[in-house]
């Protein structure tokens, strides 16, 4: 159900699922003070068709909800509130202001990574950690790993240091509502060591975090750098897509192959054919080796990548790849390699 409170500020809407609580406010014409809970699905399905115009929204005797929009009149039958779970304010912790357009930049560029398996509790969400005035995004699902850092003014923690670890769920929600408003305005940020809580404008979320020891991701990180090959993320992008019409009967595997100043990407799959293409790049130290990768993993961070150019790391056939933005070293994108047949 979402409660519908009315304020002194308006209209107040909440959910919440003992995980995650989300609250706004709403600008309305009070008539009479109340509250009420109202069946979420068949109220968000209701709204979603009505025309545009001011909703009239009563409720009635045995907590009747009527709802009318132009010609249009429901009612639906709704509870009383004294059981739904009120959200409450997160005061204390470690405050955050952040550009609403970093904030979304940081949680899309990451979360890519994060782990689907439900088995993987740990890695089902992003860890975020804030050490002076640096906050750091890192999550992995054991075949990547997505590393996103950033320097904040704004961070109100003293010399406190916190690691956390911040559902899925919850970051994907608050990058919706930010996609829906002004990137230009700043997002308050409250971390504990339970709760994390964001407050954009007149929207209010609060959500627990996963509890567990994240991984010693800087392992994964490779330190050597034996050959840099730059090139153009959309015809890296472009050219992966196209192979993976074909990689996609054969594990998504595509293979990365030196032909002097380009790369040749390729695909192979048994009863279906191959494919063959050669993408410009420039080359910082020597590469003498082929390697295989999940093209879908490739195609996902060059997606998230906005620059036109981007380096790509290799060590070896057995070593993860590393890709970079060209211009944005804060942002790290780890992918292991497959190994195949040959």
């Amino acid at each position: 159900n979402i409660l519908i409170e009315t304020t002194e500020k308006g209209l107040k809407l909440a959910s919440n699922d003992l995980e995650m609580g989300i609250e706004l406010i709403i600008d309305a014409n009070i008539v009479q003070q109340g509250a009420i809970l109202a069946p979420a699905k068949t109220l968000s399905s209701i709204v979603a068709k009505l025309p545009a115009g001011e909703i009239d929204f009563n409720v009635e005797k045995n907590n009747n909800i009527k709802i009318s929009c132009g010609r249009s009149n429901f009612n639906i039958l709704g509870l009383p509130t004294e059981e739904f779970p009120m959200l409450h304010k997160l005061d204390t912790g470690i405050k955050i202001n952040i550009e609403a357009a970093l904030l979304r930049e940081m949680v899309k560029q990451t979360i890519i990574a994060v782990s689907m398996d439900e088995s993987k509790h740990i890695l089902n969400g992003v860890l975020v950690g804030v050490n002076k005035n640096e906050i750091k995004f890192v999550a992995t699902d054991g075949f990547r790993l997505a590393q996103r850092l950033a320097v904040l003014k704004n961070i109100n923690n003293g010399d406190e240091t916190l690691s956390v670890i911040i559902p899925t769920k919850a970051l994907q929600e608050i990058s919706r509502i930010i996609q829906q408003e002004d990137y230009r305005d700043e997002v308050k940020v409250v971390i504990s060591k339970e709760q994390v809580a964001f407050e954009f404008k007149s929207i209010y979320l609060i959500s627990r975090l996963i509890q567990g020891q994240f991984p010693d991701y800087k392992q994964v990180i490779p330190k050597d750098e034996k050959s840099k090959i730059i090139m153009s993320r959309k015809d890296l992008l472009d050219a992966a897509e196209r192979a993976s019409i074909i990689a996609s009967s054969n594990a998504n595997i595509i293979k990365l192959e030196p032909k002097g100043e380009q790369f040749m990407i390729s695909a192979n799959t048994a009863n279906i054919g191959n494919v063959q293409e050669l993408v410009d790049v420039q080359k910082e130290g020597d590469v003498d080796f082929s390697i295989a990768f999940n093209v879908r993993l490739m195609m996902d961070v060059l997606k998230n990548i906005d620059e036109d150019n981007i380096v790509f790391t290799l060590n070896s056939a057995a070593s993860p790849g590393v890709i970079t933005p060209k211009e944005n070293k804060e942002y790290t994108y780890v992918i292991m390699p497959i190994r195949t047949v040959t």
